[in-house]
């Protein structure tokens, strides 16, 4: 079995690594692809130009390498892309996003939870404790968010927009509150895990000034962030946190779901 691992984040090198520490053969070679059992080919995978980041750098994937694929190869990507499922019914592959599968998800909110939690430390004057903190919304992200700030004593306010989610934020002891009624007037750290726009001008208007904005959403984000830098608040976008800070151990899960595969053929 070969694997071919596209490094485009440090967990890329992590799982190649991983990979040679288990025995499994591993190349990082274009040329090696058409030789693959398993494709890694990275966070995103290429675009509809055929663009693909490969260690910093940009490279057009011509057709054919997916014409001289292994029959019945797995080419995996961790966010979802739609032009490589639609590849994958034109040429021989099976295609498959990790982060469409519900344990890899979990695993991956709690890695990006710890990594949240570690910026707000660092790059705050004040504890997170006794902070009264707003989350947008209550998905797989949200969820251990809120569980470790309540469980370092934040007053935390979950904003959502369906009531169905009432009973089970306010058994975690967090304020319940739709989206369309929150007020950033005494929040002292606004977290945003929803990749459309809830807070606008009008909201970003009556926040406090010495407030911490951190969207770990993709894009087009949860916030009207160009506004909220124009009028001097501090406002983060934090894309990929396990890329950053958990880097070793979010390459040890994508080696641990392309082992379940090999053991499912």
């Amino acid at each position: 079995m070969l694997i071919f691992v596209n490094h485009d984040d440090m967990r890329s090198l992590e799982l190649m690594e991983e990979c040679v520490h288990r025995g499994i053969y591993v190349s990082d070679q274009l040329n090696d692809i058409k030789y693959a059992d398993i494709i890694y080919m990275g966070a995103k995978g290429i675009d509809r130009k055929n663009r693909l980041m490969m260690n910093t750098e940009t490279r057009v994937i011509p057709d054919h390498i997916f014409k001289n694929l292994k029959k019945d190869c797995i080419l995996l990507t961790l966010i979802h892309n739609d032009y490589l499922e639609e590849l994958s019914n034109e040429y021989h592959f099976h295609y498959c996003a990790l982060l469409d599968k519900e344990e890899f998800v979990r695993k991956n909110s709690i890695l990006t939870a710890e990594g949240l939690i570690s910026y707000l430390i660092v790059h705050r004057r004040y504890p997170i404790y006794h902070s009264y903190i707003t989350v947008l919304g209550y998905g797989h992200c949200a969820q251990p968010i809120i569980q470790y700030l309540k469980a370092m004593g934040a007053q935390v306010t979950v904003a959502v927009r369906n009531k169905k989610w009432k009973d089970n934020i306010e058994s975690l002891g967090c304020c319940f509150c739709y989206l369309k009624d929150v007020d950033l007037s005494q929040v002292d750290i606004l977290i945003n895990t929803i990749p459309s726009i809830i807070i606008e001008k009008e909201k970003l208007d009556l926040a406090k000034k010495d407030i911490l904005i951190v969207d770990i959403a993709s894009y087009p984000y949860g916030i009207d962030h160009h506004y909220a830098l124009s009028i001097g608040l501090n406002s983060q976008i934090l894309p990929s946190i396990p890329n950053k800070y958990a880097y070793g151990y979010a390459g040890k899960m994508i080696a641990d779901e392309i082992e379940r595969m090999f053991k499912n053929e």
